[in-house]
């Protein structure tokens, strides 16, 4: 839906600065487009601004970045009534807090939960270091994915690059405590703590960010923890201590490069495997959908991608239909298309279609999804299954679909989203504060983690071979 910027923004830059004779950037970008150089759309990084992180940010500084940023979702926020949220209030509550914060990690954090009052996933303050994190595609975490089942707070995931794996960890174990405290226990304060998003789903993964937090402040420079190989339910008491794991995890370094894979499943089912919507992944994506053009039916897997750039995203479900189809509408605060150079160069419709293509892929279509699958990931599957295209089978999905047009940059370092079109299906129907709900649940359970068992695959495989 911003396919015209990667067009028009070399030589709109020009037309702004002759412009400026006559009325003015404003009225020539209103939507400020072209000064947030590192749209995401620009995935080269060509023209990024210099990052300097100030050291301590004085006071004077602080009040400039917190003005910053309540004025410009005050301004351009896609919704006038901020999502029913007083935003003034707001502002009252957390500007005392973020002017007196301990540290500039605090004040940030303190940014950040004022625009978390919207309860919109993607509208969302960066602290410096997050910015240069996500600019190198890397992530400092414990590398350890955690969910609560069957009321235990349960690994779903480990990352190989983490002290985690290499300590034993595996999917399936119980947390029991994290820094002498009850893991339940700290999981749920931690809830309480969270800043607000879009959803029950978005909210639960929250905690993950004080988990990562803590173990980057704490002295000791990492978290100690208590696990068990099974549930303590299934243990007796003389055998829990032998089933226990006590480690001590440092946050580690970790790639976050967005990966694409397919391959044919034994079943014959094609399977493609998307991580993130990056155009760096685009030609590759498409490529292999076409290598997969026989089989039968195919797997679209977009279980844990949080999305990204929607230009890719129509791309992907282009090649799913033959002729011109509408996908999905948007909406923006004006009711206007989001635009520059006068009105020239549109950069949204109202109405989202597809082109078709003459190579598009004909065979059945299953789209795999879970609660961390969000934002583009959303889109996709919501567009392919309110056209009819596609069954979608496991979680409901984030309901974190909003779009918006870049970052902002906050004085101090740090940068600013905030949402600024709306999305919904051809029918009208939204997906923000919802998420796609599946055709087909289907969750691993605490057994399936520990076994290895993939049981939303099973089902999208059963789907895929009887729709």
């Amino acid at each position: 839906m911003w396919r015209a910027f990667a067009r028009f923004a070399r030589i709109a830059g020009v037309f702004c600065g002759v412009s400026m004779t006559l009325v003015g950037c404003t009225s020539f970008d209103p939507y400020n487009v072209l000064q947030r150089q590192n749209n995401p759309h620009n995935q080269s990084g060509a023209g990024e601004w210099s990052f300097t992180a100030s050291p301590e940010a004085t006071t004077a500084l602080r009040r400039d970045a917190l003005n910053f940023v309540w004025q410009t979702i005050h301004d351009r926020y896609y919704r006038a009534d901020y999502n029913g949220v007083d935003w003034i209030a707001a502002r009252t509550q957390w500007e005392p807090i973020a002017l007196s914060a301990a540290n500039d990690d605090a004040f940030w954090e303190a940014l950040d939960q004022m625009a978390g009052e919207l309860g919109d996933a993607h509208t969302r303050v960066e602290s410096p270091s997050a910015v240069q994190r996500r600019r190198a595609q890397q992530s400092v975490s414990l590398g350890l994915g955690l969910r609560v089942i069957e009321g235990q707070l349960v690994v779903s995931a480990v990352h190989r690059e983490s002290d985690a794996f290499w300590a034993g960890i595996r999917a399936g174990m119980v947390v029991l405590q994290i820094d002498g405290i009850d893991a339940l226990t700290q999981w749920s304060q931690w809830q309480k703590q969270s800043r607000k998003s879009s959803s029950p789903q978005a909210q639960a993964r929250l905690p993950h960010r004080q988990l990562n937090a803590r173990a980057l402040s704490s002295p000791s420079g990492g978290v100690r923890w208590v696990f068990a190989r099974e549930s303590s339910a299934n243990v007796s008491n003389d055998r829990l201590d032998a089933q226990r794991i006590e480690a001590f995890l440092k946050p580690r370094q970790v790639s976050t490069r967005p990966t694409v894979s397919h391959r044919v499943l034994p079943s014959g089912v094609g399977y493609v495997r998307l991580s993130a919507f990056s155009e760096s992944l685009r030609a590759p994506l498409l490529a292999a959908i076409v290598e997969l053009k026989d089989t039968p039916a195919l797997i679209l897997d977009l279980r844990g991608n949080g999305g990204g750039s929607a230009a890719m995203s129509e791309a992907l479900i282009g090649a799913f239909f033959k002729e011109k189809t509408l996908i999905g509408r948007t909406e923006t605060r004006s009711g206007q298309p989001v635009s520059f150079a006068f009105g020239a160069i549109k950069l949204t419709t109202p109405e989202r279609h597809v082109p078709g293509r003459a190579d598009a892929y004909t065979g059945r279509v299953v789209v795999l999804i879970d609660g961390l699958s969000a934002s583009a990931s959303e889109a996709t599957a919501a567009a392919l299954q309110s056209t009819g295209r596609a069954k979608v089978v496991g979680e409901t999905s984030c309901g974190c679909l909003l779009a918006y047009l870049g970052y902002a940059s906050v004085p101090g370092g740090g940068e600013l989203a905030y949402s600024e079109i709306g999305l919904s299906t051809a029918q009208g129907e939204r997906v923000e504060g919802r998420g796609v709900v599946p055709d087909v649940l289907a969750v691993d359970g605490l057994a399936d983690l520990r076994w290895q068992r993939d049981r939303p695959l099973e089902a999208a495989v059963s789907m895929a071979l009887n729709q």
